[in-house]
């Protein structure tokens, strides 16, 4: 019975490719690789403890690494950072006192305008919890004269104060639930109601001790009486 002889040479003289299925051996290290056609690299084949090998060199699944074990993990997480700072669905970045810089806030929670008039502030490209300050608003019917702020609530122009509300005088009388304060003895429960026909007298306590009355001043002799 005859046998089947392989395409065989030295390692140095293995070729880059062979044709499909031509098994080639290497006699000086002692490998084989099957061709997969012209133009095509060979396939070596490994023996069961060699691909053993390689498998446990294999990661398997849940496995973890440190960053140091990763080639240029470090520069590949900063530039990904990188290109996610200060773009929309991205981060927002601080700016060097720490805070984050106005760009990146949303308008509704930095911006306020400074209009001269009414008309002007109707021109105003308004969004939701825009703050305008109008300094003669007298073309709003509420208001008598200087000027006001408003806010827009995504419809319309709500006004929150006038700038003439700071110039309102009040009278004592005007103030409710004021404290109560005696002006006048006579507001005392304890004293007599009226000065008149009370001349030249003096308010002194009333023989029951509760409460006060006027009466004349002594003008008579003081007896130092005796020793």
């Amino acid at each position: 019975m005859g046998s089947i002889q392989l395409k065989r040479g030295l390692s140095a003289n293995l070729p880059q490719s062979a044709a499909l299925a031509e098994i080639l051996y290497t006699t000086d290290t002692k490998r084989v690789y099957v061709g997969n056609g012209a133009g095509q690299a060979l396939t070596e084949i490994l023996s069961y403890e060699e691909l053993l090998e390689t498998l446990n060199t294999l990661s398997e699944i849940g496995h973890t690494h440190n960053s140091n074990d990763i080639t240029d993990f470090e520069t590949a997480v900063e530039d990904c950072i990188s290109t996610q700072k200060g773009v929309a669905d991205g981060l927002a970045t601080l700016g060097a006192n720490g805070l984050i810089p106005t760009s990146q806030i949303p308008a509704n929670f930095k911006e306020a305008e400074v209009v001269p008039n009414i008309l002007a502030r109707n021109e105003l490209s308004a969004f939701t919890g825009l703050h305008a300050l109008v300094l003669d608003a007298s073309d709003d019917p509420t208001v008598e004269t200087g000027g006001a702020e408003y806010i827009y609530n995504g419809t319309t122009w709500l006004k929150t104060s006038e700038l003439n509300d700071l110039d309102a005088i009040i009278t004592w009388d005007n103030v409710t639930n004021k404290p109560y304060f005696v002006q006048n003895i006579l507001d005392l429960s304890d004293t007599p109601s009226s000065f008149q026909n009370q001349a030249g007298k003096v308010l002194v306590v009333n023989d029951n001790e509760t409460g006060l009355v006027f009466t004349n001043v002594y003008t008579g002799n003081v007896d130092g009486g005796t020793f």
